[in-house]
């Protein structure tokens, strides 16, 4: 079913042009992803990297270009990994966990994990605590999905993705505490 969420959520940005759509550069394989986090990497961030790696470097471009969502773009698992090496003993982290998104300040979108555990998602935004937002990479597309479809999420008379928090916090409250 992410692999179904992940296409409409690349077809609602195709379909209000957002230039991320073509730029989005092609997933790795498991055997690709294993690789770099080890054996025991969840379905869901296997599934994450498999549709996507990042997404392509063009002169001219600007940050909105790339961004996914407002403020956020999706990493490869390289850039991952090394965002990774900046966030070392948070405690919320934890020792197993990996960015999706991440954005030019330093925020990010993470996957975080224990073995056996849940897969859950943590919010790191720069001088805020982190917390955990979201219950799987799923329900955090799925709120995506639902911002866009909205329109909490639009693009702006100028093409730029902008967003409007109070209806943002709605589209939250309903899908992570509905």
């Amino acid at each position: 079913m992410l692999t179904e969420r992940l296409t409409e959520l690349v077809a609602i940005v195709r379909d209000l042009d957002r230039p991320v759509a073509r730029l989005l550069l092609p997933g790795l394989s498991r055997p690709e992803v294993e690789a770099f986090l080890g054996p025991s990497v969840p379905d869901e961030v296997g599934t994450w990297f498999g549709w996507c790696n990042g997404v392509r470097s063009e002169p001219g471009q600007l940050q909105d270009d790339v961004n996914l969502i407002p403020g956020y773009n999706p990493l490869s698992l390289a850039e991952a990994a090394e965002a990774r090496t900046y966030y070392e003993g948070d405690p919320v982290l934890g020792p197993q966990w990996i960015p999706l998104l991440g954005g030019p300040s330093g925020d990010l979108k993470a996957a975080v994990w224990e073995d056996g555990g849940p897969l859950r998602i943590a919010g790191v935004l720069i001088g805020e605590p982190t917390e955990i937002e979201y219950e799987s990479v799923e329900q955090m597309v799925d709120y995506h999905i639902r911002c866009y479809r909205a329109g909490a999420f639009s693009v702006d008379d100028e093409g730029y993705l902008t967003m409007d928090p109070d209806r943002c916090d709605e589209i939250y409250e309903g899908v992570v505490r509905g």
